[in-house]
């Protein structure tokens, strides 16, 4: 039997970790956030983001960017369609 490898957390709209444990995250510009695993999964993890917050208009959006066994790429939304800053959370399992 396979043992499931799962990293979860909230990261706030400035790119710091709220939740969550086993991750670094970086801010890489508006609405682009680096989010880099503690050990690498043993393959390519299937990942689950979402905009945390009842402020947020239903069309704010975040999106996996990318995907590799060592990190995450994220991207968040505003209203307009544009890169903005988003709180979100996220769920990586392989």
């Amino acid at each position: 039997m396979l043992n499931a490898i799962i990293v979860r957390g909230n990261v706030s709209a400035e790119g710091e970790r709220t939740a969550g444990h086993n991750f670094k995250v970086l801010k890489m510009s508006t609405g682009k956030y680096a989010v880099t695993f503690d050990r690498d999964f043993p393959e390519t993890p299937s990942v689950v983001v979402t905009v945390i917050g009842d402020e947020w208009r239903l069309v704010d959006n975040a999106h996996v960017h990318a995907i590799g066994t060592d990190r995450v790429i994220v991207t968040t939304g505003d209203y307009y369609g544009q890169y903005g800053d988003r709180p979100f959370s996220f769920i990586a399992t392989a």
